[in-house]
C-alpha cells in the first residue's frame, strides 16, 4: 500500500508523433487498471526532444519509431506496422489486388512525414517525376485522409490507421514489395531506472504479446 506521507508513483512518458494509437491506447488502459496510484503524465514530444530527455531524466520512458542505439538508454522493439496504399472509395483507380510503387507514379502521393520508412521513402522518391510535385509531405494522418478521400491523390500510411478510417471514405490496398514496416520503440535510460517504468515496460511487451501475460 503506497505511504500517504510520500509522494504519489509518477510515470513520465514521451511519445513522439506517429506512434500506432491502438496498441497504445491498450496499454494506457492496462496501466490504468493494474496501478490506478499510479499518476501518468504523457508528454507528445518530437524524436530528439524525447531522446534528449530521456538523457536528461525528464522523462521516465518513452516510446517512438526510432530504434535508439546510445548506450545509456535501454531499447525494446514493441510492434511493427506494415505500411499500405490509401485510396479514395468513391474512384476506381487500380485492378490489381496488391500496388507497387511504380503504380502510382501516375499520382499525387501524400506522405505523413512521422512515418518515415526510410526504405518505402526512398522508393517514392526515386519513381517520382522529377519535373513534377506528385510527393506531398502533410502534417498529419488526418490531413493525408483528407485529401485522399476528396480525390486529390493516393496516401501511404500503415495499413491499420488506413482501415479505421473507412468511415472517412478511403480504403486500403497493400503495397507489394518491400517489406515496408515501421517499428514502434520503448526507450527507458539505464540511469533513472525504476520500478514503476520497468512494470510500464512489462506491460508493454504483454500487450504485444512478446511478454509473459
Amino acid at each position: 500500500m503506497h505511504d500517504a506521507t510520500s509522494p504519489s508513483p509518477r510515470l513520465r512518458l514521451a511519445v513522439a508523433p506517429g506512434v500506432s494509437s491502438s496498441q497504445l491506447s491498450a496499454l494506457l488502459a492496462r496501466q490504468r487498471a493494474e496501478e490506478p496510484g499510479v499518476t501518468l503524465a504523457i508528454f507528445e514530444v518530437a524524436g530528439d526532444v524525447l531522446l534528449e530527455g530521456l538523457l536528461e531524466g525528464r522523462y521516465d520512458v518513452g516510446m517512438s519509431l526510432q530504434g535508439y542505439s546510445d548506450p545509456a538508454l535501454k531499447t525494446q522493439l514493441l510492434w511493427t506496422e506494415t505500411m499500405a496504399v490509401a485510396m479514395p472509395t468513391r474512384f476506381h483507380l487500380f485492378d490489381e489486388a496488391k500496388l507497387a510503387i511504380a503504380d502510382l507514379r501516375d499520382y499525387p502521393v501524400y506522405r505523413w512525414q512521422a512515418e518515415a520508412c526510410p526504405l518505402l521513402d526512398e522508393r517514392l522518391a526515386s519513381l517520382m517525376p522529377v519535373d513534377q510535385e506528385n510527393l506531398q509531405r502533410v502534417t498529419s494522418f488526418e490531413m493525408m485522409a483528407l485529401w485522399v478521400a476528396a480525390g486529390y491523390g493516393v496516401g501511404v500510411s500503415t495499413r491499420s490507421r488506413i482501415e479505421r478510417a473507412h468511415e472517412w471514405g478511403i480504403t486500403v490496398r497493400p503495397l507489394a514489395g518491400g517489406p515496408y514496416e515501421i517499428a514502434t520503440y520503448l526507450q527507458r535510460p539505464h540511469a533513472h531506472a525504476n520500478s514503476t517504468s520497468e512494470r510500464f515496460e512489462r506491460r508493454a511487451l504483454q500487450v504485444t504479446g512478446a511478454g509473459v501475460t
